[in-house]
């Protein structure tokens, strides 16, 4: 229509003015004054449950006309699950939050592309939320969710402990010499026995893949093909299994075993037996009930390069939702500084949104060095497999198993491991 009437310029001038969507959804003309329901999808607990709750709030008064309901899972562990099952019946909840696993469902399509209405809504995606936290959510040239949290995995440091054996506190310049050699010095024996370990951590990815990384190598090239048997991938997960079995300067996985139900890298952190780990934002809130303990954070050490391990999550629009606009709408604001304030107030976890990571309120929510989240925020790498991330991380537990044990070298475990993503990523 050319030249619509008056009394239409009216009402999208008003659709403009109160914010309601003014683009068509499920096939019809959008009504500013139409009553829309939205359910979003998350997982946690308590804390999340408050924080959520009260973001929503914040939803509610900034645009009137939209009510969401809060579906939470306790947990993540079923979370993925229960998305898929109810997405694949063909519903599923307008709103979902997701992990470094969403593309395992951008990849089948059961997500919205974003980018038409983030041009829209003239947001700076670089500029929000770094460059490096917005790549997490982008696959084929298109971004599939807004990062909503962004904690980076930092290195936590005993105090107490460095001050005992005469060191000087880490540094995000610290290189692998450093750290190794900071890992002899705060170990202690008892004959063979350790009864304090320099570092800990473990098999889970975000740990060796990040000195992966850091020296230059990675599991998929640019071109989508794996390169996990590299020489920088060789000599990174040797370096990182040596800690344990060489320097045993870490607990390895039968150690874990021995000290007891339950023990990890954390718990043998905050009970003072480890120097160090390294972990995300949720170490914050654990350490601070050690009341014994002295500690702070730094950013992660560095190798070739700079590189750390994002514990965020993104907020992404049903693909089949009736109301994407609308949808759109909630996560554009939830990511804004003032939809992000409620993360900091509650301590939920460091906010993807970089004004409120570096903000005042941020960086006073903990008597640490919370600023190292803000710094690691540049050094976030992506984690590889788009769609396959599921079953990739399968072949890496079933390989990498045996190499923890000691029981196979790297370059066996690392041949193994290319050989098994070759047909998987061939098949994309």
């Amino acid at each position: 229509m050319k030249n619509p009437p008056k009394a239409a310029l009216a009402v999208l001038a008003f659709a403009l003015l109160t914010g309601a969507c003014s683009s068509a959804e499920g096939g019809k003309p959008a009504d500013p004054n139409a009553k829309i329901q939205l359910t979003m999808s998350v997982w946690g607990g308590d804390v999340d449950t408050k924080t959520y709750n009260e973001r929503l709030a914040l939803v509610s008064k900034k645009f009137p006309n939209i009510t969401v309901k809060l579906e939470q899972t306790p947990g993540s562990g079923d979370y993925d699950q229960k998305i898929q099952t109810a997405l694949a019946g063909g519903k599923g909840p307008d709103i979902m939050q997701f992990a470094e696993n969403v593309h395992v469902f951008s990849g089948r399509n059961q997500l919205a592309p974003l980018d038409d209405r983030i041009a829209k809504a003239k947001i700076d995606l670089s500029r929000r939320f770094g460059p490096q936290v917005a790549a997490a959510y982008q696959r084929d040239g298109k971004t599939w969710a807004l990062p909503d949290r962004s904690g980076a995995m930092v290195l936590y440091y005993n105090k107490k402990l460095f001050d005992a054996a005469g060191l000087s506190y880490p540094t995000g310049s610290w290189t692998w010499t450093e750290f190794r050699d900071a890992a002899i010095k705060l170990t202690k024996r008892d004959g063979d026995k350790v009864t304090q370990y320099g570092m800990a951590a473990g098999n889970w990815w975000p740990w060796w893949m990040t000195f992966m990384v850091q020296n230059g190598g990675g599991l998929v090239g640019p071109d989508g093909k794996p390169t996990a048997d590299s020489p920088a991938n060789v000599e990174a997960l040797k370096f990182y299994n040596d800690l344990v079995h060489v320097d045993k300067v870490a607990p390895s996985p039968t150690d874990y075993a021995n000290l007891g139900k339950d023990m990890g890298p954390d718990p043998l952190f905050a009970q003072g037996k480890a120097a160090m780990v390294f972990t995300g934002y949720w170490g914050i809130g654990t350490f601070k009930e050690a009341t014994d303990l002295k500690w702070d954070i730094a950013p992660m050490f560095q190798g070739k390069r700079k590189a750390t391990a994002g514990f965020g999550s993104g907020l992404a629009v049903n693909a089949k939702s009736e109301h994407q606009d609308a949808a759109f709408q909630v996560i554009e604001f939830l990511t804004s500084e003032e939809g992000q304030q409620p993360i900091v107030a509650n301590s939920q976890d460091a906010p993807a949104n970089l004004a409120v990571l570096g903000s005042d309120a941020f960086m006073k929510s903990a008597p640490v060095n919370m600023g190292a989240f803000k710094e690691s925020a540049a050094n976030l790498y992506t984690p590889p497999g788009g769609k396959h991330w599921n079953e990739m991380q399968k072949i890496f537990d079933d390989a990498l198993g045996p190499f923890f044990q000691n029981e196979t070298d790297a370059q066996a475990t690392l041949d193994r491991i290319q050989g098994e993503l070759e047909p998987l990523l061939a098949a994309s």
